[in-house]
């Protein structure tokens, strides 16, 4: 029985330490932030709601058979949508077109300054909105390429000094 005691009690002891250097950890975190010092990444990672409008182009892969072959046929349908959030992960897109989780999407995202961000991506979520007549959906990247993803750290840095970040 005694022993049984010590081994909850270390296992608590070690519990203890590990919360404790995790609230270190984020207390240092947050000094950090406090004195400028946070790094590029970290700086993105931040939720925050910014409704800033962008304009994203929607390429939807389809295909479908020609006559009684087994040939398909690859096209694209464009499709209109707002951009809701944006992050160096993905996007959130608010569209009139349901799209299905996983479903695999071509991005063309209208930024400030005329510039735009290629991407593809993959929709991890989706959710209808019956009072605005549409679909929000949540776009994963999957591929960008690097000179988007330094249009879209300029993006995103533009926007934290706009609001002051």
């Amino acid at each position: 029985m005694e022993e049984r005691r010590k081994y909850i009690r270390r296992q608590a002891d070690r519990d203890l330490l590990q919360r404790y250097n995790a609230l270190i950890q984020r207390v240092q975190q947050l000094e950090a932030m406090l004195k400028g010092e946070e790094n590029h990444e970290l700086r993105h990672r931040k939720r925050r709601i910014i409704r800033h409008t962008c304009h994203v182009k929607i390429g939807m892969p389809i295909g479908f058979m020609s006559d009684r072959d087994d040939v398909w046929h690859v096209d694209q349908l464009n499709i209109k949508g707002r951009l809701l959030d944006l992050s160096n992960d993905g996007c959130a897109v608010f569209t009139h077109q349901q799209f299905n989780i996983d479903q695999q999407l071509n991005l063309i995202i209208e930024v400030s300054g005329g510039r735009t961000i290629r991407a593809v991506g993959t929709v991890r979520w989706t959710k209808h909105i019956p009072e605005k007549g549409g679909y929000a959906s949540g776009i994963k990247f999957l591929k960008i390429n690097r000179n988007d993803i330094d249009v879209l750290n300029s993006y995103l840095d533009e926007l934290d000094r706009t609001i002051g970040l």
